[in-house]
């Protein structure tokens, strides 16, 4: 499963996909917690979004 980035937080999802543009796989549920999920093919870009997000998460905390 190298190749897939299994999201289980909807707030970076939904940045992946409305304001990078990332398109998911799917949205599931996972059958042992109920939890929801989103799917993404790992790529450079979704790299790249997601260390951008964290940079972001961690200048809001620091504000």
């Amino acid at each position: 499963m190298k190749n897939y980035f299994f999201c289980y937080n909807g707030s970076v999802a939904s940045y992946l996909r409305h304001i990078k543009g990332i398109l998911f796989i799917t949205e599931a549920i996972q059958p042992r917690n109920g939890s929801r999920f989103w799917l993404f093919e790992q790529t450079d870009e979704l790299s790249e979004a997601l260390t951008e997000y964290k940079q972001m998460k961690q200048q809001q905390n620091q504000a």
